[in-house]
């Protein structure tokens, strides 16, 4: 039954034309694995159809963490691969010398090295995949580790049975199974005596709460490994539809996103497509309820998310890249040409004549050359700045409340610069510039101020 299970497993994921890397560790769950790949490569070989493109060849790590059993390990490994001609790869750790030096914990440590000396491995040899022992319980133990966690649905479906490179044959397979089949095939395989402690997580539930939740439903196991491939199913079309309200709600405006709010709350369950809208974004669960609240707050309110913030402007979600933290004044002398600064280039150029109203943008300003002192300072706007707007009459306003009327959100408020020429605001850069340094009609002495928007 389980060599029979195995060949269906090996069609029905198509990887019957796949060049394999069997991770074996010596415990009876790779050894299992590692003869059944041997056996179906013979009977592949053999049959009328063939199966073009199978191989496979063995990996094994010794991290060097048990003294000689490690050692005994791999020796057996080598012993079982020799007497069958299968090809075998093999790598020693000095793990605790590792740890060490680098910090960290033995199994995370442990399980980083394997996975990228196998990645290394596979590259070199041109192979498709790697292929691992986990079995049915493996897949019951991680579903009810992130179930007690809290890992939410996409944790429901245990180990996937192919995620990314890797992929795992026995996935259906009992551990009762596999034993038997080692013993009935006089297949050798190694203990580890570190399964049996309760230091880690795992063996924990393999050794004490499996047991009793089975001395009540003795056919848990077999019950939760066929609820993970429901919830596997389940999280397909609960994906399915969070991408069909990401691209409803979700509107790419230059660099930011805008969620309309007046879209998302008629949206059920709110709080769960919030969350997944916002969770690429670095929004934790802890911050879901902040975020909830965010919604009906005052404009310019917003959470960080790590990389990003959420704000609340207005009617919208902005979900955008955090402010930039280095910000410093430069100094522009008599002679300079082109600066740049977070979020534009500054080119500065002199004439002797004003273009046509209709042909200075937003972007441009003319000053009166005579009137400025160098050296100019470009710098970020700051509380407490003023000027006299251009047009207003020789009427102060404080940048705020310029920016204020402007609507402008938070996060483009912190890309607004500043000229200043002795104290004095020449130019609010890219929205207006100030009276107190207007050209006259006789002037020809012109500086001419641009700014070129970096990533618009």
């Amino acid at each position: 039954m389980l060599e029979r299970d195995f060949y269906d497993t090996l069609l029905k994921y198509n990887w019957r034309h796949c060049k394999i890397i069997v991770a074996v560790s010596g415990g009876v769950d790779s050894m299992v694995l590692l003869a059944l790949m041997h056996k179906a490569k013979a009977n592949f070989s053999h049959s009328p159809q063939g199966l073009a493109g199978f191989d496979f060849v063995a990996a094994h790590c010794n991290f060097q963490l048990r003294g000689p059993d490690s050692d005994a390990d791999a020796q057996m490994v080598a012993d079982f691969c020799h007497q069958n001609n299968i090809p075998l790869h093999n790598i020693a750790f000095e793990t605790q010398k590792i740890i060490e030096e680098q910090g960290g914990n033995v199994q995370i440590v442990a399980r980083k090295l394997r996975y990228d000396w196998f990645e290394t491995l596979r590259n070199q040899l041109g192979y498709d995949c790697i292929a691992t022992a986990h079995h049915r319980q493996d897949s019951v133990e991680t579903l009810l580790m992130n179930f007690f966690t809290g890992t939410g649905i996409a944790g429901l479906h245990g180990i996937l049975p192919e995620q990314k490179r890797i992929i795992r044959p026995l996935l259906s397979a009992s551990k009762e199974a596999l034993r038997a089949f080692a013993e009935e095939q006089g297949i050798p395989w190694r203990e580890d005596a570190s399964n049996q402690k309760t230091d880690y997580l795992r063996n924990k539930l393999r050794l004490s709460l499996i047991p009793a939740i089975e001395s009540v439903f003795p056919q848990a196991v077999q019950h939760l490994y066929q609820n993970t491939l429901r919830f596997g199913e389940v999280e397909q079309l609960y994906r399915q539809s969070i991408e069909r309200y990401r691209k409803k709600l979700l509107e790419k405006r230059g660099k930011d996103l805008y969620i309309p709010l007046r879209k998302l709350i008629h949206c059920r369950p709110l709080a769960t497509i919030t969350y997944e809208l916002l969770r690429p974004y670095g929004l934790t669960s802890q911050q879901l309820k902040e975020a909830l609240q965010l919604i009906h707050s005052d404009s310019g309110r917003y959470i960080n998310m790590g990389q990003y913030r959420l704000i609340k402007n207005r009617d919208f979600f902005i979900i955008t890249e955090q402010a930039e933290q280095n910000s410093t004044h430069i100094l522009i002398e008599p002679h300079t040409r082109q600066v740049t600064c977070a979020h534009f280039h500054l080119h500065i150029s002199e004439t002797d004549s004003l273009p046509r109203p209709a042909h200075i943008s937003s972007n441009d300003a003319y000053i009166e050359k005579r009137l400025l002192q160098y050296p100019l300072i470009l710098r970020p706007w700051k509380e407490g700045d003023y000027c006299y707007p251009f047009g207003m009459g020789m009427k102060k306003k404080k940048v705020k409340k310029m920016l204020i009327d402007l609507k402008m959100p938070i996060h483009e408020k912190e890309k607004v610069w500043v000229i200043e020429s002795n104290k004095k605001i020449v130019w609010l850069c890219g929205i207006r510039a100030d009276e107190r340094f207007r050209v006259r009609p006789q002037s020809k002495e012109i500086v001419h101020l641009h700014i070129e928007p970096l990533n618009p």
